[in-house]
């Protein structure tokens, strides 16, 4: 008997260990131009260029970074409350355990969000820097799609998203999987 419920423990435990492995992570890179003197890449219908705003000051670093929210694509919005949709979009505050996630890129772009479950993701990146960004049609497809699915999306795009670029992109992460993500520039 004793045997049996050492057996029962380990058992419970490897399944335990195993459930929880099970989370994934996803990593990347937000590609913004690391000083007020970097080159920035402009693109157009008559073509693109590159350019360094050579009257800012020398070396000075951006001390404002990307965010990045991951945000389920089965999730169901409308079964959250009024106020917590509020909660979230003016003061950043993520409704209790629903699957929406969120990081601060550090100072060289690099992001990550860990133990995150398995599913398919909006990866949805910020621009610190209120530029308008050159999207291609797949990510303005995610965008257009991940606004229709959002409660009160105007008011999403007046808290979260205001003068900044936004950049949608679709992942899916499987189970224990680390995936890399390489979004584009914004």
């Amino acid at each position: 008997m004793k045997r049996h419920i050492t057996l029962l423990l380990i058992c419970l435990w490897a399944l335990s260990t195993a459930i929880a492995s099970a989370a994934g992570s996803i990593t990347g890179n937000v590609y913004t131009p690391n000083t007020e003197r970097g080159m920035h890449i402009a693109k157009s219908d008559a073509g693109a260029g590159m350019m360094w705003d050579m009257s800012a000051p020398k070396n000075k670093k951006k001390t404002e970074r990307a965010e990045i929210w991951l945000i389920d694509r089965n999730i169901n919005f409308a079964a959250l409350p009024y106020a917590a949709v509020q909660k979230w979009y003016q003061d950043g505050i993520i409704p209790a355990n629903q699957p929406i996630y969120h990081a601060v890129a550090d100072e060289k772009g690099k992001f990550e969000i860990k133990d995150v479950p398995a599913s398919d993701y909006y990866v949805m990146i910020l621009d610190p820097n209120g530029k308008e960004g050159a999207q291609n049609l797949t990510e303005k497809v995610s965008r257009d799609e991940l606004l229709k699915k959002l409660p009160h999306a105007d008011e999403f795009e007046l808290f979260m998203v205001g003068m900044r670029n936004c950049l949608v992109q679709k992942v899916t992460l499987r189970d224990g999987q680390k995936l890399n993500i390489r979004p584009g520039f914004i």
